[in-house]
C-alpha cells in the first residue's frame, strides 16, 4: 500500500484511510468508510485507522473491523458523592476546553437507579475512535471517579438504567470534520487526499 503525500500529516489522524486494491485515498470519518463498505463497487477495499502521525510526517495506521465503524463506546466515571460527581463534570468540560478531543464526544452528568455508585460521568463516541479517546482519557482525566468502566455494553447499559440527567453537552473536537453525504463521498474515490 502506497499513502500518497500528504502535507500537514497532523490534520488526519482520527480518520481513516482507504486501500481500494488498485489506489489509496487518505482523509475519510468513519461515517464515510460505511459508504464505502455498502458500495459494491468498492466494498472489498481494506480500512485503516490513522492514530498517530508522526513528527518525521508519517502516519500510524491499524486495521479497522465493520464492527468498529458503526458501534458506540462510553467511559464512565461514577462517585457516591453528586458534588465531586460534578466536579468531574466540570473539570471534563475544562480539558475538552484547552485540548480539544479527537472525535465527537456526548458528555452528559447523571443520577442512576440501578448503578453503585449511583452518580455518573459519562462520556460517549464511536468506537471507531477508541485508540485516540484513550489517549486523551489518559492524559486529561487524571484521578476521576471513585469507579471507572468503560466499552462498547456501558452504552446499552446506560441507557436501559434509568435515571435523572442532571446535565449534558457535546465537547469541543481537534478536527470539525462533518461526513459528507454519501454521492460526494462516491464521486471523489479517485482523490488522494479526501480532506
Amino acid at each position: 500500500m502506497k499513502i500518497p503525500p500528504i502535507p500537514h500529516p497532523e490534520r488526519y489522524a482520527g480518520l481513516y484511510v482507504y486501500d481500494f486494491g488498485t489506489h489509496v485515498s487518505v482523509g475519510y470519518t468513519a461515517a464515510e468508510i460505511r459508504v464505502l463498505r455498502e458500495s459494491d463497487a468498492h466494498r472489498r477495499g481494506t480500512a485503516y485507522e490513522i492514530y498517530r502521525a508522526t513528527d518525521s510526517g508519517g502516519l500510524e495506521l491499524q486495521g479497522v473491523p465493520d464492527e468498529r465503524l458503526t458501534g458506540r463506546e462510553a467511559m464512565c466515571f461514577l462517585r457516591a458523592d453528586g458534588v465531586a460527581a460534578q466536579q468531574d463534570y466540570d473539570a471534563t468540560r475544562a480539558a475538552a476546553k484547552r485540548n480539544p478531543l479527537p472525535c465527537a464526544v456526548d458528555l452528559q452528568l447523571a443520577k442512576l437507579y440501578s448503578f453503585e455508585p449511583p452518580y455518573v460521568t459519562a462520556l460517549s463516541y464511536a468506537a471507531s475512535a477508541t485508540t485516540p479517546m484513550a489517549g486523551w482519557l489518559t492524559q486529561y482525566t487524571g484521578n476521576m471517579g471513585d469507579r471507572v468502566v468503560g466499552g462498547t455494553d456501558v452504552c446499552a447499559t446506560l441507557a436501559g438504567s434509568g435515571g435523572v440527567r442532571i446535565a449534558s453537552c457535546q465537547l469541543p473536537t481537534l478536527l470539525d470534520y462533518h461526513d459528507r453525504p454519501a454521492e460526494d463521498v462516491l464521486r471523489t474515490v479517485h482523490k488522494p487526499l479526501q480532506r
